[in-house]
């Protein structure tokens, strides 16, 4: 057999050394595009979620944290502030006879209602209530104690709801959100709930349960599956004269819940 000449064994050793690492460069260059692109989908995955956290409200602050505090309670001047010269009678808030009902499905525990409470909730006052364009028709209900395994939420609203035929339920629930504590706590004992009373001026309050308590508890229980709400607080409005409840899905958006109550108001009786 011939022998290949020694130059040309050279030549094909470098082409195929040269081959070699342009098929290494090549695997490098596809691994670096690999890389790169699950690092770019977990970005993309990162700045999502801190998108809903930051909708979510995670981060920011309490809206409780500057409020004043009396005897050891907090947000009685804020409260006051709020209903001064608003009239309220039972579960409503706001003239009775105004062309749109904003009915409110909330839970004394939910700290998403209490940022409602906090915050919308004077602004929905101001536009909508004080104006006579809408009255607030808040209704209690307990969703986080089963879920937390907790009671105190069920103690609350029972409480709450006995001051309905005083007049002082109002008061009571506003400042009551200013003092709530953490969800998967104990934290509404009947010491508390008395203080948050006497602050409302309503003296000391019963805390046991009554055929009137069973009945508001029952009726906004009965609302919340009717309606089929998925969590509190949940928000409807309601023309006066109708029993027509429209879902309004952003509760902190007072500009759209005041749009959803000038579109009632054209159906009011």
């Amino acid at each position: 057999m011939p022998r290949m000449p020694s130059g040309s064994k050279s030549k094909q050793e470098a082409a195929r050394q040269a081959r070699l690492e342009r098929e290494a460069a090549e695997r490098a260059a596809a691994e670096r595009k690999k890389r790169l692109a699950i690092l770019g989908g977990a970005l993309v995955v990162i700045v999502a979620i801190v998108a809903i956290v930051l909708a979510a409200g995670v981060f920011k602050s309490d809206p409780s944290d500057d409020a004043s505090e009396t005897d050891g309670v907090t947000g009685v001047k804020e409260t006051q502030e709020m209903l001064a010269g608003v009239p309220y009678k039972g579960t409503v808030l706001g003239k009775p006879d105004a062309p749109v009902t904003i009915l409110e499905l909330a839970d004394l525990k939910c700290p998403v209602c209490k940022e409602h409470e906090l915050t919308s909730q004077p602004q929905l006052v101001e536009r909508l209530v004080r104006t006579g364009k809408a009255n607030i028709d808040l209704r209690l209900v307990n969703i986080i104690d089963p879920n937390a395994g907790t009671s105190d939420g069920a103690g609350a609203r029972t409480f709450a709801n006995n001051l309905i035929a005083s007049n002082k339920y109002w008061p009571f629930i506003h400042t009551l959100y200013f003092n709530q504590g953490n969800e998967s706590e104990e934290w509404a004992s009947e010491e508390l709930l008395q203080r948050i009373a006497r602050s409302a001026g309503a003296g000391t309050v019963s805390a046991r349960e009554t055929s009137a308590t069973r009945t508001a508890e029952e009726g906004a229980d009965k609302l919340f599956e009717g309606l089929q709400a998925t969590g509190t607080p949940s928000i409807y409005v309601k023309p006066r004269g109708t029993n027509e409840y429209t879902p309004v899905s952003s509760f902190n958006d007072v500009d759209a819940i005041a749009k959803a109550v000038d579109d009632a108001a054209k159906k009011a009786k």
